[in-house]
């Protein structure tokens, strides 16, 4: 992203890297919000997460529009999906009851944090644009706050703590075992070139 190349929107080389940066501020911005433990922190976080899977499909689609696509735009953009889709993902289901469920709850997690880094390392070091190999972390993040929402919406009475979701740690064993899997799908012209 920051790569100089030669073309008519120069200037805005550092767009693609502030919509990247904008992920991970986002995601961090939830993790830090999350910990005051109260529903309404639960719920913004949340909306956080999904406005940055927003924002890391956007960065990638403004640095192949201005021709400002980089190694260092890939490396910086997977760095910022691990805060956003690695940990805030964890550490709001932690807040949402996961840490009541002992050793199975911890061991989950940390699967899930690290499924999630070796689909993004695997990534930046595939030269093949024409599939999508594994489920992307973005994707994975995304759905498990999709199920921190539904579960907000359909499932706490009272005490966010008084729960002990098995169904997300399932959920989030699933997600990790298609993130390291090796099915691929062909990318749309669209994504070529992104994360």
């Amino acid at each position: 992203m920051l790569e100089a190349r030669p073309n008519k929107y120069q200037k805005y080389y550092v767009l693609p890297t502030l919509i990247t940066y904008s992920n991970m501020m986002l995601g961090a911005t939830a993790i830090l919000i999350i910990n005051n433990r109260s529903l309404k922190e639960l719920r913004v976080s949340c909306i956080l997460v999904l406005l940055a899977a927003i924002t890391d499909k956007l960065d990638g689609f403004v640095a192949r529009r201005l021709n400002m696509t980089s190694d260092f735009g890939k490396q910086l953009d997977s760095l910022c999906d691990l805060v956003s889709f690695g940990l805030a993902p964890v550490i709001i289901g932690w807040n949402m009851g996961i840490n009541l469920l002992g050793s199975i709850g911890i061991v989950t997690s940390l699967i899930f944090i690290g499924a999630g880094i070796f689909r993004l390392a695997r990534f930046n070091v595939t030269k093949d644009d024409t599939y999508i190999i594994g489920l992307p972390i973005t994707m994975s993040g995304a759905i498990m706050t999709i199920k921190y929402i539904m579960d907000y919406n359909y499932k706490l009475k009272g005490n966010i703590f008084a729960i002990a979701p098995y169904d997300n740690i399932i959920l989030m064993a699933i997600l990790s075992l298609l993130m390291i899997s090796n099915f691929k799908i062909k990318k749309p012209k669209l994504l070529n070139k992104s994360s």
